[in-house]
Order: structure tokens, then C-alpha cells, then sequence
């Protein structure tokens, strides 16, 4: 009796023990991890993306007498504001996906020169971004579907016009991603683009850990399925190879945000099976970086001489150095990006505190000759231009 009575012990403390050790497993892989995951990603997607007080760049309103019309659409259940430029011009439409972190306005000086060569152009602010609605940007998913509710927006206006895509960073996965949805498309120009937003945050994932960042891959497709559903795994190669669109595919050699070797959608040319596809690879010291691929020269060496007085400015007022974070160079990488130079958000979660007083971020900028640093890199538009031109015919 009293050994039954042990044995029925051994099994309660036995059954106890596999029950506490399943709760330890469940929260130390799967609810912990998750929550950790949630958390960066909501720290970088999760934010909105202002127009900047101080801009390096020329804006709509740097240019007098400009013309263009604002619109708004829905993009889920967010209104999205939009902008028409040369409403009189009848070759096409070229319509404009920009990239994270900025608005529209961040490729005027991309927006006049196609209105220039008689192109219409509709460009705007993705969710979360500058005058469109939106609590932050989501994730790197959501520029697909914003455009998407554009080209719908688009197609209801039957303006007859034959459409030309062109993105960049997140807007250059738009476009290849986009065409998974069967919008009638002329041809698509991709900068910088990647094949799925889960390779990007697996690299993102790697800088910040190393290659533990591998065992994020579960939690990371997990959680954008629970935020973006089937769209989750969206693809621009197989947008790619879903149409016979002509495509042009540019990326930099020297690219730190969107590896070419991995993320981009230039590392997966072998998977892709169009036939119309040119594939550019930009290796020049001034075009080969994530963003002076539409630099000229000259505004790209201008930026880099910007970037050292701003530096010198920036460590005069730091109070802190955080030298170990990985992503500290990121935020000098070009002067548009410092955006808030006051109070700066690394990847890492880390906050970078550098109190500038107003009077010399305003002397700084005031000096800036914006139209220099948005002189572009004519040799690449111009192909650019040709290759949309070739696709009228």
C-alpha cells in the first residue's frame, strides 16, 4: 500500500515537473521572444514619420509658382494624401513609392525632372508618413499596400494614361510587390529594393546580435503574419515573375540598409524567370550607397562635406558617445537623415540625446544650397527615362 502510495507520488511530482518545465520552454522561446520581437518592431515601425522641421533638400515650397493638385484615398482604414504634378502632360503617368523614414516630398527634385520630359506624376505620403494618416508606418509590408490602394485610387479616374512605376528602399519592394495584384503597369524602375520584408529584418536581427539573430526567424515571420495575414510574405520576385513587364533593377554595391548580397532584390536574380528584366549594379564611389543612387557627384560630395560639419557640430553639443551601438553611423550616413538631430532613435531602442541649440541648427540649415545637394544624377535618369520611354512604344 505504501509503495503505491510513493509511486502515485513520484508520478504527481513527475507529471508536475514536465507540466513546469513545458511553462519555462513556452515562455523562454516562444512568449518572451515574441514579446521582445513586438517590441523592436514596433520601436521602429510603430513611430510615424514627420516632415522634418529642417530639410538638406529642396521642397514643394522652395519652388515658386509650381503647380500640382492634392488628393486623398483610402489605404485600409487610413486616408492617404497624395499629390498630381504636371496635370497638362499626356506621354504617362509615372507614379512615385518613397522610402522609409520620409515623404513624398523627400523626391521633388525626381518629380520635376519627369514632369520636365512631359510626364505626369502622382506621388504620396505612405501610411504613417508625413500628411497621410496613420498611427505609425506598420511594418515593411504596408508600402505594398498603400500601393496598391493608389493604383486602384488610380485606375478609377480613367485618365487613359499608361502607367510607369518607380521606388525606392521600401517604395523599390512596392513596385515589384505590387505587381502580385494585377494593375495594368507599362514598366517598373526598383532602387534599392528587397524581395520580402522578412530577409530585411532578419538582417536587422544579425547587426544588432550577430548570427544568434537566426533564431529570431520564427518570431519575426510570426508576428508579420499576425500583423499583415496572408500579404505577409509578399514578394516582389514573384510580382516580378508574375508579369512580362519591363524592369529595371538598380542597387549599390556599398549598400548598408538593403544588402545586395541578401535582402535586395538584386541577390535573387536567379530566381528570377522574366524575361524583361535589366539589372543595374552601381559600384562608383558616389552612387553605390543605399541613398545617392539619384545623386550627382557633385551633391553627393557636397552631402559627404555637409555630414563632416554637421558631425563637428553634433560632437560639440553630445553629451554622450554611444560608440558601441551598431547602428551609430546610420544616423550621419547622409544630413537628410538626421532628421531630428535633438533627439535621435537608434534601431537598438538606445536615445541619443544631443541638445543643439535652435539658433544653430537654423544657421546650419540656412547655409545649406539645397539645390545643390538635390542635383541629380543625370547619366541614371536619363536611362531611367528611355527605359519608360521604350516601353510607350
Amino acid at each position: 500500500m505504501m509503495e503505491a502510495s510513493a509511486f502515485s507520488r513520484t508520478k504527481k511530482y513527475r507529471k508536475k515537473y514536465i507540466t513546469g518545465a513545458f511553462v519555462v520552454f513556452v515562455l523562454l522561446f516562444l512568449v518572451i521572444p515574441m514579446l521582445v520581437t513586438a517590441h523592436m518592431h514596433n520601436l521602429v515601425f510603430g513611430q510615424r514619420a514627420e516632415s522634418p522641421e529642417y530639410r538638406a533638400f529642396l521642397r514643394y515650397g522652395d519652388v515658386a509658382g509650381y503647380a500640382r493638385q492634392t488628393v486623398n484615398f483610402p489605404s485600409g482604414s487610413n486616408i492617404l494624401t497624395g499629390y498630381i504634378y504636371g496635370a497638362d502632360n499626356y506621354k504617362g503617368l509615372v507614379v512615385i513609392s518613397h522610402s522609409f523614414g520620409d515623404g513624398e516630398e523627400g523626391y521633388f527634385s525626381v518629380v520635376r525632372y519627369f514632369v520636365a520630359n512631359g510626364w505626369r506624376v502622382f506621388t504620396y505620403d505612405k501610411t504613417g508618413s508625413h500628411n497621410s494618416e496613420g498611427r505609425g508606418i506598420i511594418g515593411l509590408t504596408q508600402p505594398a499596400l498603400d500601393l496598391d490602394a493608389a493604383l486602384t485610387f488610380i485606375a478609377k479616374q480613367e485618365w487613359g494614361l499608361p502607367v510607369m512605376l518607380f521606388g525606392h528602399s521600401m517604395g523599390g519592394y512596392a513596385v515589384g510587390a505590387v505587381l502580385n495584384f494585377g494593375h495594368d503597369i507599362y514598366a517598373v524602375v526598383s532602387l534599392a529594393g528587397y524581395d520580402r520584408p522578412i530577409l530585411v529584418l532578419q538582417d536587422m536581427a544579425n547587426r544588432m546580435v550577430g548570427s544568434i539573430g537566426n533564431l529570431a526567424y520564427p518570431h519575426l515571420w510570426l508576428h508579420q503574419r499576425l500583423l499583415f495575414g496572408r500579404n505577409a510574405n509578399l514578394s516582389a520576385v514573384a510580382g516580378i515573375n508574375n508579369r512580362d513587364v519591363p524592369i529595371m533593377i538598380i542597387h549599390g554595391t556599398d549598400d548598408m540598409l538593403i544588402s545586395y548580397d541578401r535582402a535586395g532584390i538584386i541577390a535573387h536574380r536567379n530566381e528570377i524567370t522574366n524575361p524583361n528584366v535589366l539589372f543595374i549594379l552601381q559600384n562608383s564611389t558616389h552612387h553605390n550607397a543605399h541613398m545617392n543612387l539619384l545623386m550627382s557627384e557633385e551633391a553627393s560630395a557636397y552631402i559627404k562635406k555637409l555630414n563632416e560639419i554637421f558631425r563637428g557640430l553634433y560632437d560639440f553639443y553630445v553629451q554622450e558617445h554611444y560608440e558601441a551601438c551598431p547602428f551609430i553611423s546610420i544616423h550621419y550616413h547622409h544630413v537628410h537623415m538626421i532628421t531630428n538631430p535633438n533627439l535621435t532613435r537608434c534601431f537598438c531602442a538606445q536615445t541619443y540625446s544631443v541638445y543643439i541649440p535652435e539658433y544653430a541648427l537654423s544657421e546650419f540649415y540656412a547655409k545649406i544650397d539645397r539645390r545643390k545637394t538635390s542635383s541629380l544624377n543625370l547619366l541614371l535618369m536619363n536611362q531611367i527615362n528611355a527605359f519608360f520611354e521604350e516601353a510607350l512604344k
